[in-house]
């Protein structure tokens, strides 16, 4: 970003985010350690090399796919788990005995459940900082943005990408059809999309009732919604 000159904002907010994804790495390892009933851990990482370059289209490229696109749904993930959990603890194991967190001890289950839950809200923070990000390599340089587009941020390649991360028959019908709408709507909110089915209004912003999906998508919505070229 700072190769590229990139705003302050948008580079302090990168450095954050690096941060917040070190604290989701050991949650994530903790999490899974707890539920297994031994110490899991990341193995030795391999060499690598980094390179910094002027290009605003691979940039721009890069921001879309992994931040525009895999941070948000990421986001949306880590949601749908909340409300899964959040489903167990209330009504338990009945008609969802095959769930991955059926007969966890309760304070565990809150647990995992907290923690997937800032994971979430962090989430969606990195998915409006790409957006936001992708709204600057739009202002100053419209070939790179026009390739971004063209490759990444478009409805056909967003809605594979959906599908990619979500399958209905892994998820109920109703979360599965907020988690559609609450995606269709946090990229139609970006100025930059041309898209055809999905328009965003005042009384688009909260979808999905009371589920924290619907919550986490509209704090994505509010961020992007500020941001379009």
């Amino acid at each position: 970003l700072q190769t590229n000159g990139a705003l302050g904002d948008l580079v302090e907010g990168a450095l954050n985010a690096a941060l917040d994804e070190v604290r989701h790495a050991k949650t994530s390892f903790a999490i899974a350690s707890r539920l297994v009933g031994r110490d899991i851990g990341p193995g030795p990482l391999p060499e690598s090399q980094l390179s910094f370059s002027t290009d605003l289209t691979a940039l721009g490229l890069a921001v879309a796919k992994e931040g525009c696109v895999d941070e948000t749904l990421s986001a949306l993930e880590a949601a749908a788990k909340v409300d899964m959990i959040g489903d167990m603890l209330i009504n338990g194991s009945k008609g969802n005995t095959e769930s991955k967190y059926s007969g966890i001890d309760t304070e565990v289950l809150i647990w995992v459940r907290d923690e997937l839950r800032t994971i979430a809200l962090e989430e969606g923070g990195h998915s409006a900082l790409a957006w936001r990000t992708i709204d600057w390599v739009c202002s100053v340089d419209s070939e790179a943005c026009d390739t971004v587009k063209q490759k990444v941020l478009n409805e056909v390649e967003l809605e594979r990408a959906f599908q990619r991360r979500f399958e209905p028959s892994d998820t109920k019908y109703e979360t599965f059809d907020i988690l559609m709408t609450s995606w269709k709507k946090i990229y139609a909110s970006w100025g930059g999309m041309d898209t055809k089915d999905c328009v965003v209004g005042e009384n688009d912003i909260f979808v999905g009732g009371n589920s924290f999906i619907a919550e986490a998508s509209g704090l994505m919505l509010r961020s992007t919604a500020k941001v379009g070229i």
